[in-house]
């Protein structure tokens, strides 16, 4: 019974038996279905440890039960001769599996052969299968009456010859059945025991004859022996019709890791680079289609994956995210939505499309007194003091309609954005993008659709590349009491297109506002608006003794008056009475030196129309 009898080594042996015990998983995970499948799919429907993409490509390659259509595969017996005889077909399959197969599996598989509707094979095969000579039954599947032992004949030479067999088949496992002790009752548990005691793999046809030998004729029965054994766990049968002890699976995953190895190690042959992405087929395109309008939005990364079979450690993934990336921008069903997300194609709602007015920072003219007394004018850049030339181009201090997005200090990209709000964005419900790394959702499309989530809640906002804004957050900032300076963060989620929107009830240092100071800005507010004062005048009664940072007046002077941070720089910049405190960036306002207005070293830097 030694494997070398076959010419094979044992590790020889065990290699074959692994490649079969796969193929025979491969087979019966395909089968049926409605589609074929590609090896990628393949690899996620059957669940065997040690299988690599390769190894599983090598196998089907090899084996005359399976074939390849447009890098698809399903069972050979598909492709065949539909003019061939029904049952010539059922038996093929079952021939194919090597174990009985349920009604559905058939019936599934045959609607592909013959293109009827599976439900119409699922009323017929009963009446087929009930055939006794044919094919025999276990539980709610059904096998080939040829893999049972024939026993129509009390001697054993007939046996032998009835069920196909020879006599140096029969010699070689003799040895195991000695002391065996076959009865009705133990026929699983003997079986179990003899397979232990075999050197090698035993037909199941001549584990069957040993136990006729002690049962007998006139107590035996194949197909109860048969289903006793197909259904122990202690065993198990391939498509050979050989039976396995059951822990010969560990070695199998042993022998398929090892092989995977190797073929890992192969150049890629024109075969397998065939099957690369080079190309999306018509029936490629429309699976990639319906898989987006199903799912709402999906990542060219998933789509490749569950399709074309390009995961992320793929040397073609690049090429490949190109190639997918043109065939869907040429089809007006789908839309891309940022990043490498793409969804079914939908209509925005309009008031994205604009900057709502209360967040338009408007042009400030000069003021002038009746004495003729100038305020408010632009400085160019080289006129600003202090720390102001690089604190411009904070995004705390800049705004929408008040940014320089090329020149703005943005914070590093990553999974998370920090973001403050303010108090007309929180009236608007509104974000500006110059608080957010533009790597962090994209610079294009001009409009990026995304979910936030909020403890559950799920909410659609949209980003407007063009006016620079984020929209549709007025539900998320009405939890949020503080005035201004609540800090909340942006994260990137598993999910392509979803975020988590989180506040933890940080106020930040320059931009919160508490309620006692609200009151006194909105006064301010109040007389602004009732009174002729030029900005000047907000900046010192804001500014005051206390010092504050530039982002901190800019905030505080806008929910007085819209207005340009630039123009605040340069109102900074331009009075003796304005200063920052020693080397710190806090500014002060000195009521003694009010008096010697306007600065004369800053007249080169005031701006012409």
């Amino acid at each position: 019974m030694a494997s070398t009898a076959t010419g094979l080594s044992k590790k020889e042996a065990m290699r074959e038996t692994a490649r079969r015990y796969l193929a025979d998983q491969i087979y019966v995970s395909i089968l049926g279905k409605s589609q074929s499948m590609k090896i990628r799919q393949v690899l996620k429907s059957v669940d065997v440890k040690g299988i690599t993409l390769r190894l599983v490509r090598d196998v089907v390659a090899q084996s005359s039960r399976f074939e390849t259509v447009d890098r698809r595969w399903a069972a050979s017996v598909r492709f065949g001769d539909n003019r061939r005889p029904f049952e010539r077909v059922v038996q093929d399959i079952l021939v194919s599996a090597g174990v009985p197969l349920g009604i559905d599996k058939l019936a599934g598989e045959l609607a592909q052969v013959y293109g009827r509707p599976a439900e119409y094979y699922e009323q017929m095969l009963p009446r087929i299968l009930a055939d006794g000579e044919k094919y025999f039954k276990t539980g709610d599947a059904h096998g080939l009456a040829s893999w049972l032992l024939n026993v129509t004949s009390d001697d054993e030479a007939d046996v032998v010859f009835d069920s196909f067999l020879s006599e140096d088949q029969v010699a070689r496992f003799t040895e195991a059945r000695l002391a065996a002790g076959w009865t009705v009752d133990n026929i699983a548990d003997t079986a179990a025991s003899v397979v232990k005691k075999c050197k090698d793999p035993i037909p199941l046809k001549i584990l069957a004859l040993l136990a006729w030998r002690e049962i007998g004729s006139e107590d035996f029965d194949c197909v109860d022996f048969n289903v006793a054994v197909l259904a122990d766990d202690r065993t198990i049968v391939l498509s050979d019709q050989k039976v396995y002890q059951a822990g010969v699976v560990k070695d199998i995953h042993k022998a398929l890791a090892e092989i995977a190895e190797e073929l890992a190690q192969l150049p890629m042959d024109a075969e397998e680079e065939a099957e690369g992405p080079i190309a999306v087929t018509d029936t490629d395109k429309e699976e990639i289609i319906q898989m987006i309008l199903e799912r709402g939005s999906v990542s060219l990364e998933e789509l490749l994956d569950a399709v074309l079979e390009v995961g992320p450690d793929d040397p073609g993934l690049p090429s490949a995210l190109e190639i997918l990336r043109e065939v869907l921008a040429a089809d007006d069903r789908v839309m891309w939505l940022g990043g490498t997300r793409w969804g079914e194609v939908m209509q925005f709602p309009e008031e994205i499309n604009e900057v709502p007015p209360s967040l338009v920072a408007p042009e400030v003219q000069p003021f002038e007194t009746p004495e003729g007394d100038v305020y408010d004018q632009m400085l160019e850049e080289d006129g600003f003091d202090g720390n102001l030339k690089s604190a411009v181009y904070d995004p705390l201090a800049e705004d929408v309609t008040d940014e320089d997005p090329a020149r703005t200090m943005y914070q590093p990209n990553g999974d998370s954005q920090r973001c403050v709000l303010k108090y007309h964005h929180k009236q608007e419900g509104t974000l500006p993008l110059c608080q957010i790394n533009p790597d962090f959702f994209g610079v294009e499309p001009e409009i990026i659709p995304i979910v936030l989530i909020d403890e559950g809640k799920r909410k659609t906002a949209y980003l407007n590349n063009t006016t620079r804004l984020i929209y549709g957050l007025k539900d998320l900032y009405k939890d949020i009491t503080e005035v201004s300076g609540a800090v909340f963060h942006i994260e990137k989620t598993d999910r392509p297109g979803e975020y988590r929107f989180r506040f933890d009830g940080e106020i930040d240092s320059q931009l919160g506002i508490d309620l006692n100071r609200s009151l006194e800005l909105l006064d301010l507010k109040a007389r602004f608006e009732s009174s002729d004062m030029p900005i000047y005048d907000v900046i010192r009664d804001i500014v005051g003794k206390q010092g504050m940072a530039f982002a901190q007046i800019v905030n505080e002077v806008n929910i007085v008056k819209r207005c340009s941070r630039l123009l605040i720089a340069s109102i900074l910049s331009s009075y003796h009475a304005f200063h920052t405190r020693g080397k710190s960036d806090q500014w002060l306002f000195d009521e003694k030196k009010a008096s010697q207005g306007f600065n004369k070293t800053k007249r080169k830097y005031v701006k012409k129309d």
